[in-house]
């Protein structure tokens, strides 16, 4: 008995466990078609349609990305109410920004890492922005 209450917890384990990616993908689609309608109501039904469509294949573009970007997609997917596209813009930002932080000189890795200290958990792009900001500052001919 207790062999066979073993065997159907790890069934039950592993189907609940096959079931949860179409799960979440079901939350994620409510969020998308809930989002579109109230975003698009005025516009009517081929404007909700078009934007469900368009933040689904988003969706499907962003959850791709390799591994390496993970953290950086799920920063940004926080930020998911405002549509599939705004994802997709974050993380391509990010992406290019710790692209281009990582070509800066050595000399900046100071104030990169002040920056990242501060503004990090907003990510790349703003590290990159607060960088750039502080570069413009001191190469301005009214700093001393």
């Amino acid at each position: 008995m207790i062999l066979y209450l073993r065997r159907l917890a790890s069934l039950i384990f592993v189907a609940f466990s096959a079931l949860l990616p179409f799960v979440a993908s079901a939350d994620e689609e409510d969020e998308i078609v809930t989002g579109c309608h109230h975003s698009n109501a005025e516009w009517g039904s081929e404007m909700i349609d078009r934007c469900v469509k368009d933040n689904q294949a988003t969706r499907a573009i962003v959850l791709q990305y390799p591994e390496q970007h993970k953290q950086i997609v799920d920063r940004c997917r926080r930020g998911n109410e405002q549509g599939w596209s705004w994802v997709k813009t974050c993380v391509d930002r990010d992406i290019e920004a710790e692209s281009a932080l990582a070509q800066y000189p050595k000399e900046r890795a100071g104030l990169i890492d002040v920056c990242h200290s501060d503004f990090g958990h907003r990510g790349a792009a703003v590290v990159k922005a607060c960088v750039d900001r502080v570069i413009k500052i001191l190469n301005s001919p009214n700093n001393p």
